[in-house]
Formats: structure tokens, sequence, C-alpha cells
């Protein structure tokens, strides 16, 4: 009964006031009676939290953002009194986040388990009072809440495209009002070593400066901390290190090359000298970053890589090592020794847990299928789940909402989609080995469940600059923090988008860049003529899975090229929230609502007409010119939408002939579509014109099965 009170109330709760989205959904909202008016100030007194500074900092830092939210400055008129109370000073190992939120008439009340429970506190706070230009008026209620999993997490690329101090910081600020809490930054990898080793100087002198300081990290990890943010460092080894390994050749092995034309690259585990730089690096770092958490990486090694070395081959009859998997395992189980010793906890990708000899207290990530979660907590390892979750995939936000940090046995590719890909050619054979597919596994057990942490979205950089983060990245890691926070029931995607609209909007308000980068994006491309370009940007999406990455195709193909981002689908939203409230709209209007009739017709007749403008603005630009069929299949979708609305306002049936028609052209959308909806075929399939997939269809087809023909 709990599951069904919380989805009653928080319905309630957001029916009553539309604008006032709550992500993640609270675990019990009581709606109360009354209005608060924030006619003034923030006035907090706070109990028994410890250092009164922290707290007036964040604070200060919620009222700011009520001020962006509302325009208004909150610096005269009657303080808004603010009661908070802390059950402890300190957060405990797994709560601390709980809390309970009042609203009254005649003020704010919160009583948190710990520190890091008025910060959610907080973050309801900023949503309850929503965007409100001209006046803030707060309905009466109560909320109940605190998170499912203790770890939230958000994984940023720094090492492939670098990003700077403060991008990471727009990150933090957002990830505190969702309630996110763990920030993952991924230090190193082949393309860069991006922190300051002072015993090892070279490996950021090749970096241009890209780069950070020990000083820039202290005071990044100092910042987040104030959020209730965990950093957990991560420096990928043994593989992953080519730019380790150019920096100081003596520390790796170079092996033959790979499909890609690349000769792969790996630390050697039989050089006494990669232990020493291993210890150097943990033992410069860990000051730095005073998490207890510790990540080593460990993921695709290359197969083969060490087979030509010496040094390996007498480590393996040393060791009686029987394979290059066995060099791995012994390779980490050194690595762990060495993080031990420095005080802290190893985490790694899913490989460090493929063989036998990592100790139990290890932190397994899993990545590749929701396999791997019933695995290695069925061997008692914690672990923190990731698959399903890489947001650089280009996936919507419902796909990732569907997975939950618990399952078993759906991320991956099904059996039989493997084997119809193995059958494909000898290197999709290779290629597509039993760690991508989801075999069937049962429920995890009460005990496994205990060792699901939570849950963790890696944003991968091959394709996504600093300038591209913020919109990449956002809104939609705002859905995966409902689904590590809330409970598990809460899994409505139509609800899910409904709100996310608003927290979007929101997290833009308060300080994201990812509309004012687009505009620059999309500004470089059309100075004279913006809006079309604009227009076409909010009803598209990139295509997925890596299908715009050019770099692997050519690879592929035997060449090399540099992709430059800087085309439309680098500047377009992946989730268009725009065709999702259309689609939404024309769901209620094909079920009855004809008040939906005019603004429905009103948006496709923009849509419509936005072909001719975009053609004008894209004559003469190449990266525009691309995407003129695109423009036209809007506005041939469009028509369609119109015809049918015209239809059933003239109470008549659509014509059969334009049924057929706009419902062959639904069909080619969605051929369109499941040409990247899964790894490997988005390279094996045609891709649509400038990499580019329109979100209409949804909304135009229930319009075309609403006035089609019975």
């Amino acid at each position: 009964m709990k599951c069904c009170w919380l989805v009653a109330s928080a319905a309630l709760l957001i029916a009553a006031a539309p604008d006032r989205a709550l992500m993640p959904l609270p675990t019990a909202v009581t709606p109360g009676e009354g209005v608060l008016a924030l006619d003034g100030p923030l006035a907090p007194v706070w109990s028994g939290c410890g250092d009164a500074r922290r707290f007036d900092a964040a604070a200060a830092r919620l009222q700011r953002d009520l001020a962006r939210q509302t325009g208004l400055a909150f610096d005269t008129g009657k303080a808004t009194p603010l009661a908070v109370t802390c059950a402890s000073a300190v957060d405990a190992a797994d709560r601390g986040e709980g809390y309970r939120l009042a609203v009254t008439a005649s003020g704010i009340r919160i009583d948190a388990e710990g520190r890091s429970g008025v910060l959610r506190a907080f973050a309801t706070l900023r949503q309850l009072v929503g965007l409100s230009p001209g006046g803030a008026r707060l309905a009466a209620v109560t909320i109940d809440d605190a998170p499912r999993f203790a770890w939230r997490g958000v994984m940023l690329d720094t090492a492939r495209h670098f990003l700077g101090v403060e991008t990471i910081r727009r990150q933090i600020d957002a990830m505190e009002r969702v309630k996110l809490n763990v920030l993952h930054l991924h230090l190193s990898d082949d393309e860069g070593f991006r922190v300051e080793l002072r015993r090892y100087p070279r490996l950021t002198a090749a970096n241009r400066g890209q780069f950070y300081t020990q000083a820039e990290l202290r005071d990044l990890v100092a910042y987040a901390a104030d959020r209730g943010i965990r950093v957990i460092p991560e420096f990928d080894v043994p593989g992953h290190s080519r730019a380790i390994v150019q920096a100081y050749p003596e520390l790796g092995v170079e092996g033959k090359k790979g499909p890609l034309g690349t000769a792969d690259v790996a630390l050697n585990p039989a050089a006494p000298a990669t232990y020493r730089f291993l210890d150097a690096l943990v033992g410069e770092m860990a000051p730095l970053f005073p998490d207890p958490v510790f990540h080593v990486g460990g993921d695709e090694v290359a197969k083969g890589v060490w087979d030509g070395d010496a040094g390996v081959r007498a480590l393996m009859t040393r060791e009686k090592l029987a394979d290059s998997r066995a060099v791995e395992a012994y390779f980490a189980r050194r690595v762990q020794q060495i993080v031990r010793r420095h005080g802290k906890t190893m985490m790694g990708w899913e490989e460090i847990a493929a063989r036998p000899g990592i100790a139990s207290d290890a932190i397994v990530q899993a990545w590749q299928t929701s396999n791997v979660t019933a695995d290695v907590t069925a061997r008692g390892y914690r672990t923190v789940v990731s698959a399903g979750y890489y947001l650089d995939l280009l996936m919507p936000a419902s796909f990732h909402y569907a997975f939950d940090p618990s399952d078993t046995a759906t991320a991956g590719f099904t059996p039989e989609f493997a084997a119809g890909l193995r059958k494909l050619s000898p290197f999709l054979a290779s290629y597509v080995g039993d760690a991508l597919i989801a075999f069937p596994r049962p429920p995890l057990s009460a005990e496994q469940e205990k060792r699901v942490l939570g849950g963790e979205a890696p944003l991968w950089s091959p394709t996504t600059t600093d300038e591209m983060t913020d919109h990449v990245l956002w809104p939609r890691a705002a859905a995966l923090a409902e689904r590590f926070w809330s409970p598990k029931a809460v899994r409505d995607p139509a609800d899910m988008y409904r709100r996310l609209e608003t927290i979007g909007a929101l997290l833009t308000v308060d300080g994201l860049d990812d509309q004012a980068n687009r505009m620059r994006m999309a500004t470089r491309l059309a100075p004279e003529a913006i809006a079309p370009v604009m227009t076409l940007l909010s009803l598209t999406g990139p295509v997925r899975n890596m299908a715009h990455d050019h770099r692997i195709k050519a690879a592929l193909a035997g060449k090399r090229i540099v992709q430059p981002l800087n085309a439309l689908a680098d500047a377009a939203p992946v989730d268009s929230l725009v065709a999702q409230r259309f689609a939404a709209d024309a769901a209620g209007y094909a079920k009855g609502d004809r008040s939906l009739a005019k603004a429905l017709a009103d948006r496709l007749t923009q849509w419509r007409d936005n072909d001719a403008r975009f053609v004008a603005a894209s004559a003469g630009k190449p990266l525009l010119e691309e995407a003129r069929p695109t423009a036209a299949q809007i506005a041939q979708l469009a028509t369609y939408g119109l015809d049918a609305i015209a239809a059933i306002e003239a109470g008549r049936a659509l014509d059969g002939v334009q049924a057929a028609n706009a419902r062959a052209a639904l069909d080619v959308l969605d051929a369109q579509e499941k040409a990247s909806w899964r790894p490997i075929e988005s390279f094996l399939r045609p891709q649509p014109p400038a990499d580019l997939i329109v979100k209409i269809g949804p909304g135009v087809r229930a319009l075309i099965d609403a006035a089609a023909p019975r």
C-alpha cells in the first residue's frame, strides 16, 4: 500500500500545482492546508547540525536559486522562518540523507537524519518554488523522503575531451539540485593524463595545459563536499594507458595493431617500475581525494597485448599464470595492495572480478550487462551498476529509466540478437562475446540486494566536448537521479517526461549552460537566420550508439579522420522535450480533448512552414544543407498531422490514401530510429541525413490513428 500512497499523494501535489514538479519523486507527500508566502529572505535556525557556517552557505545558495527562479530579490519584506534540526551532526555510512520537510502557512521546518539530509531537503524546496515570476507561494505540504540507494552517481570523462573546472562545477551544482551524490572523474586514458603528478611531470607536458593542478582539484573536491557530493578519482590501468606509456615508455608494453589500426598498449605487469609508479600515483592523489574509494579502472585490456614480451612471459612462468587474463588478475591484486597501503578501498570496472583473487572488499562497477550485478553480488562483492546507464550512447531518458540497479537480466544484448550478429561475419563473431549478452538470471536474493550500492551514469567523451556537456548530460541525468533515489515502483515514463520538462527548465534557470551553448553552436552555423535552425534542433535528436562517431566508421574502412564536433547533430538535444509534450497533447486530443486542437495545429503549422525558412538559411552552408531532407521530413509529417486535425474537427475520417501515405512516412521515420537503436547495428545500417532523428513521429501517429478510416 505504501507504493500506491506514494504515487497517489505525489500526483495530488503535482495536479494541484502542475509547475511544482518534483524529481526525484519523494517517498511520501501529504498535502496540508494553507499557503506560505515567500515575501522576504529565509531566516534559518540550526539545531544539532554542527558547524553552522556550512549550512549558512547552503541556505545562501538556496536563496540565490529562489531569486533566479522567481525574479525576486528577497532582500526586503517579512522573513520566512526556516527551522532545521539534524538528528546527527555527521552522516553515517548508510544514512544521513533522509529528511522530513514541512511547509505550513507560518514557515518551513526540516528534520534531517544528518548533514546531507538538509541539502536534500533544500533541493526539494527549490523544486516546490519552481518557476514563479512575480511571486512565490508554497502550498502547505509535508514530505517524508529518503534515498533507495546510497550511491547515486555521474561519471565524467575528462581524458578524451578535457572539461574545464567551471564546467565541472556546473555539473556539481545540477547534481545537488536533483540529489545525486557521487561524481566519478575519469582522469586518465589513452588520450591524456589530466592531473598534475609531481613525481612524473612528463605525464601532463603533452596536454597543452589541459590538466588540473592539485590546487584546482583540492578546491573542486571541497566545492562538491559543500554540496553533499563525493568525488571519486579514476586512473585507468593497466589498459587505456597510452598517455602514460607515451610519457614514460619504460612503464608499458606495446602489442600488435588492433582492428582499428592502432597498436594495443598496456602497462607492463612484470616491471618493478610500474608498481613504483602506481605507488607514487596513489600516494600523491590520496590526500587530494579524501573519499575512501579509489577507482583503478581495470577494463578492456587488449587480448594478447603482453604475448610478445619476454618479461611478461617470465612473470607467467614464475607466478604460474596460465594466460593473459590470469596476468590481469595478478596485476589487479598488486594494485589492490597498493591502494590499501594508502588507506583506500579499490574500485574497478567489472573485469577486475572476472578472475579469482581480488579481495571481496573491492567495489565492482558493472558496465556491460546486468548479469554482472547478479554474478558479482553472488560472490560477495559490492557493486555499482552502470549497465544500461551510458549517457554517451545518446539514448532517450525513458530507455535508461526502464532499467533498475537491481535488475539481473535486462541491460545487454539478448541471446537471440547476439546470435544473429555472430552469423554476419567472423569479426562480429569474435567481437560479440558472452560478456555483452544478458542471459536469463534469477532475481537477486535479499543478501545480494544489500550489496548493490546504487547506480552511476557514465558520460564518455569521444564525441562530447566541454561545450556540449551540459546539454548531453542534462536533463536526462535528472531522470536517472530519480531511478537511483525513488522507490522501485516509480516507473511511469509518461509522468517522468511530464516532470522532466519542468526540472530541465529549472536547471537551466539555476545555472546550466545547456540552452546557451546550443544557441552558440547554432549561431555559428547560421548567424543571420538562427530561428529556423533552432526550430529544427528542437524537433530532432542525434543518432545513437556511436553512429555519429565517424572516426570509427573511417577506421573500419582503413582511414583516420579528425571529426569536428560542430554539426547539427552535436547541438541537438538527446531528448526532444518539445516533441514529448506534442506527443502527450496529441494523445490527449486523440482521446477526445478537443480543446487542444488549436494549439496542436499552431505548432504543426510552424513546423511545416519552417522548411522553407530552413532551406533559405542553409544556402551555401554544407553543415546545414545536409539537413534539408530533415526539414522536409518534418514539414511532410506536420502536414499529415494538420490533415488529421482538419478531418477530426470536420467530423469526418481522413481520406484512405492520405492515411496510407502518412503511415508510410511514419514507417520510414521508425526505420530511421531503429537504425541506431542497438549497438553494432548503428554501424551496419544507413543513418538518416545529417545524423538527425526526427522526434515528432509518435504525436503525428496518434493523430493519424485517431482520424483514419475505421
